[in-house]
């Protein structure tokens, strides 16, 4: 049974409707999907690494006052020379002792009490008459379980302040004084307020389901939500084992953060519900627009589509006919409607296809300029919005000098992009190396420590002509695929100029992760998250050095996965006319 033409393209057309629609917004939906749950995962490991280093400068601090306070002569005196002749000289000697640690206490003002405990078990602290409540203080479990590390944390336990009984977590030191002949070891007890540790986790706190801090014992500091569900705790527990720092299951992404001393460790745990509780919502509303959508499009297009068959056919056989070469083609079409407006304007349009084949070649010029001009503003959307997230960050962290610091670098890096005409593709290697430079304020803003760069350029080269914004994509490439997402602490990022024969090479070299390169004189083109800023980068420009600088010119990539990448723009010495 044969179908008529109107038919075939109603169920086309509904089909096409349906699935082009139902396609679309499946693809839109997993691809936000995933943008989200990428960028969540980042935010959150930078919040974690941002609670690490606050408490890392706590732990720092502790540790310096204690390892003051131990190889103070003065106190070490006091309590391990010669005891006094008289009950005078025993109460002035401990109050030297008591005065001295009040001096150190001072320093931190989280720092509540300072206790040293030498092998005669007599207790000194900046506390004074505290002797008989320091002997019950020392047989509690928490310095039980640690008399026998080097150095540790306690578990949060009371301690009887001055107004009233405050949490605390004990930083236990063992020891023996410099300069005494002692055949036991001694203790320093550095009590820190505990509300200096939860005070860290505030401000992020309610962006996890769960946030937990546990010491280098396993002992819990800390806990955001004390009622977590029982599920929830056991993923956490069985997923971030010591070796893992991320996890994920249907329901729920665990991550964990180990960059403090002593072996504390952050674990945090994210809802996935949460996360994708909006884009559900525009998920819910795509189906209903798929749907209006088909009734719609049956409804409207099935009178349209009876009027168009007739004349449509006569019309797609002369454009056939034309798209073969014949240019004295014309069509006749009668249908009172735009249908006959369109065949009039089909005969015209093959009437001026040859002037317009003439125009087309004079205007090539101008639209290929066109081309590069599009493909140099790919630019600068994305290292924008960067940029501006890490100013917002900044200002709402309270960092304004930071933030002032970024915003003058951004602002010298936009001066450059408003250059025209020449100096819009090209610039001297000078003015591209301020570039980036000004560019590596903002991202070391942004990741603190995780990269820095060193050039390797003679100064007679910095006059060369390069292309404007060339290096700078590079180095973004190298610091978020290479340096950022590696192991390591710091990496380093190389830029040299040099002539090699009849080039000028200009290298841009990491030391971080690598890629696997699929195939000779490859290069990107696009994708998701970063590769996707990977693609636009490095196809934009190998687009312009052809336009710019001759067919020799090019780019070139090297890189093995774990070895780092290494990217190559060679230009012509003698640059072309």
């Amino acid at each position: 049974m044969r179908m008529k033409i109107r038919t075939k393209i109603m169920a086309s057309a509904a089909l096409v409707v349906s699935l082009s629609l139902a396609v679309s917004g499946f693809f839109i939906y997993d691809y936000a999907r995933d943008i989200i749950r990428d960028q969540s995962i980042k935010d959150s490991r930078t919040k974690l690494a941002q609670i690490s280093f606050q408490l890392g400068k706590i732990q720092e601090q502790v540790a310096k006052t204690a390892e003051y306070i131990v190889s103070d002569e003065e106190i070490t005196d006091q309590i391990y020379g010669q005891p006094g002749d008289s009950i005078e000289s025993e109460y002035f000697r401990k109050q030297a002792v008591q005065e001295k640690l009040g001096r150190f206490v001072a320093l931190g003002n989280f720092i509540l009490n300072v206790l040293i405990v030498p092998p005669s078990g007599e207790t000194y602290s900046n506390f004074s008459g505290y002797e008989d409540y320091f002997a019950d203080y020392l047989k509690q479990d928490w310095f039980v379980k640690l008399k026998d590390e080097r150095s540790a944390y306690s578990e949060p336990h009371s301690f009887f302040y001055i107004s009233g009984k405050r949490q605390v977590v004990s930083y236990v030191l063992k020891y023996r004084p410099i300069g005494v002949n002692a055949s036991a070891d001694s203790y320093l007890v550095v009590d820190v307020a505990y509300s200096e540790l939860s005070n860290v986790f505030l401000q992020t706190a309610r962006d996890f389901e769960q946030i937990e801090l546990y010491s280098g014992q396993g002992a819990l500091l800390y806990a955001a939500n004390e009622e977590l569900p029982a599920a929830d705790r056991a993923f956490m527990a069985r997923a971030l084992g010591p070796d893992a720092d991320y996890a994920e299951d249907d329901n729920r992404i665990a991550l964990a953060d180990d960059g403090m001393n002593y072996g504390w460790r952050q674990t945090a745990l994210l809802s996935k519900q949460t996360l994708f509780e909006k884009i559900n919502r525009i998920f819910y509303f795509y189906v209903l627009i798929i749907l209006c959508g088909i009734v719609a499009s049956t409804v409207v297009m099935l009178p349209i589509i009876v009027g168009l068959t007739r004349p449509l056919i006569r019309l797609t056989n002369a454009m056939k006919r034309v798209a073969v070469g014949d240019l004295g083609t014309t069509v006749d079409i009668r249908s009172g409607d735009e249908l006959e407006i369109l065949g009039g304007g089909f005969n015209r349009m093959v009437g001026d296809l040859k002037e317009t084949i003439q125009a087309s070649v004079r205007s090539e010029a101008d639209k290929r300029q066109m081309q590069i001009d599009l493909l140099m503003a790919q630019i600068n959307p994305h290292f924008l919005y960067n940029a501006l997230n890490t100013v917002i960050y900044l200002s709402h962290a309270g960092r304004s000098a930071e933030a002032a610091e970024v915003t003058q670098a951004l602002i010298a890096i936009l001066q450059d992009t408003i250059k025209t005409g020449e100096g819009a593709v090209r610039a001297p290697l000078a003015d591209e190396k301020r570039i980036v430079d000004k560019y590596a304020v903002i991202q070391q803003t942004r990741y603190p420590g995780r990269f820095r760069l060193v050039w390797e350029v003679e100064d007679g080269l910095l006059s060369r002509s390069v292309p404007r914004m060339a290096l700078q994509p590079l180095v973004e490439n190298a610091i978020l695929h290479g340096i950022v997402p590696s192991d390591a602490d710091t990496g380093t990022i190389a830029l040299r100029a040099y002539r090699d024969g009849p080039d000028l090479c200009l290298e841009v070299e990491d030391d971080g992760l690598g890629m696997t390169l699929p195939a000779a004189g490859w290069l990107p083109r696009g994708g998701a998250g970063h590769e996707r800023t990977r693609g636009i980068g490095l196809s934009n420009i190998q687009e312009r050095l052809r336009s710019h600088f001759g067919a020799r010119a090019r780019l070139e990539v090297e890189s093995e996965p774990g070895r780092g990448t290494l990217a190559r723009i060679r230009l012509p010495w003698t640059e072309p006319g």
